[in-house]
């Protein structure tokens, strides 16, 4: 019995050890012209989320809260995936030409789509109901990473996209990590 209540005491002074941290996430934009599947794949921005980490070792707990607008009303669910791996040094990602692109040597690609794998993880999702924002919640180890790291892209996996130009823009994003023993 006395064991037990020392475990008891220490797991709570232990669990008094621990802080929420706030990190304050830059907004991060993915142009998808015309694409309305994304066939099973993700489809990663080319640019990936830059910004200064938290000063800490151990995170105990991680959750991303935010808002993503769509450039046109939506009807759908999106996936949410999460990686610290940047798409253009992958050679299992594409970045897909487009019929109405500039095409010749020099075309910056916009986008990335990526197979689902051991680089990826699904983070969340964010039902849009004939509307042009969803609020979200990500919480995952990649993301975890990413946010230790400073650096991570956060894709999308869908169908029933629009078929013309659609720009959605992760926006509001802050990271509430819990650091501690």
């Amino acid at each position: 019995m006395r064991r037990s209540a020392f475990l008891l005491g220490l797991l709570l002074t232990l669990t008094a050890c621990s802080v929420t941290v706030t990190v304050d996430l830059p907004n991060q934009t993915l142009d998808l012209p015309g694409i309305t599947d994304t066939g099973g794949q993700i489809a990663y921005p080319k640019d990936g989320l830059s910004f200064s980490p938290p000063p800490v070792d151990v995170v105990r707990g991680l959750r991303v809260e935010g808002v993503l607008e769509a450039s046109t009303p939506l009807n759908v669910t999106l996936e949410f995936y999460a990686r610290t791996k940047d798409p253009s040094q992958d050679p299992t990602c594409t970045s897909p030409t487009f019929p109405f692109a500039p095409q010749g040597i020099g075309v910056e690609p916009v986008m990335y789509l990526c197979p689902v794998g051991p680089d990826d993880q699904k983070v969340g999702e964010a039902s849009f109901r004939n509307s042009q924002q969803a609020s979200f919640t990500l919480q995952g180890t990649k993301l975890a990473e990413g946010i230790q790291k400073g650096k991570l892209w956060l894709g999308i996996k869908a169908s029933g996209l629009p078929s013309t130009p659609l720009t959605l823009t992760f926006r509001n994003m802050k990271a509430y990590v819990t650091v501690g023993l």
